[in-house]
């Protein structure tokens, strides 16, 4: 008898961890879905845009793509370029200096 009411108590948990399973699928599948929803969105923004230009200006659809392109990469260099050592040491010394700079006028307006 006592080791069915064990056997019932692991059922219990065995059940309330299916339904935190189930749960957790739901939520990252609505999360998913709104991500692609945001997905396309985004792309047809693009489209949107390049037909309006295209109209605008009268430059053919594959130029428009090859200036998006040639943008794309340089927003993605300069994105790059901001995490590298070059830049962070300039942060870092930047900083340091306006701290000594902070420091020396304190202490020399107290002299």
């Amino acid at each position: 008898m006592k080791r069915r009411k064990f056997y019932g108590f692991q059922m219990v948990i065995k059940m309330n961890q299916d339904e935190k399973i189930l749960e957790e699928v739901r939520r990252q599948a609505f999360i998913r879905a709104r991500q692609k929803d945001g997905e396309d969105e985004v792309r047809q923004r693009g489209r949107d845009t390049l037909d309006a230009l295209q109209e605008l200006t009268g430059l053919p659809r594959h130029e428009l793509q090859a200036i998006a392109a040639t943008v794309n990469t340089n927003c993605a260099r300069e994105d790059e370029d901001f995490f590298s050592i070059k830049n962070q040491f300039l942060m870092v010394s930047a900083g340091l200096g306006l701290s000594c700079v902070c420091i020396w006028a304190v202490f020399g307006l107290v002299v």
